[in-house]
């Protein structure tokens, strides 16, 4: 097992650092462009497809949502949600934490 460099994983109910997270040595398809991410690549989970997206397929789907065109490609809508909703439950720990 090698580390590398990810986002949106979560442990436990809570996020997990990129820096911590682990993944399955060799190389992953991006579930978005079906290019390689090298072990060391950074890249974003999804849970709802249990699949590595790239930094390229990261900015596809930003890139759709910010268009108005997520809602043409259904996995994207499920990829950009889930996110979302961790973005959004992160938000609320950290302040929760702060007060």
């Amino acid at each position: 097992m090698t580390k590398g460099f990810s986002f949106y994983c979560w442990d436990s109910g809570g996020p997990v650092s990129p820096n911590d997270v682990i993944r399955l040595s060799g190389d992953h398809e991006c579930f978005v462009t079906g290019e390689t991410i090298k072990p060391d690549d950074e890249a974003y989970w999804t849970d709802e497809f249990d699949a590595w997206i790239s930094v390229r397929g990261y900015q596809m789907i930003e890139n759709a949502q910010s268009t108005g065109e997520l809602a043409n490609n259904r996995e994207w809508e499920i990829i950009y949600a889930e996110w979302y909703a961790k973005d959004e439950s992160s938000a609320g720990q950290q302040e929760m934490l702060n007060e």
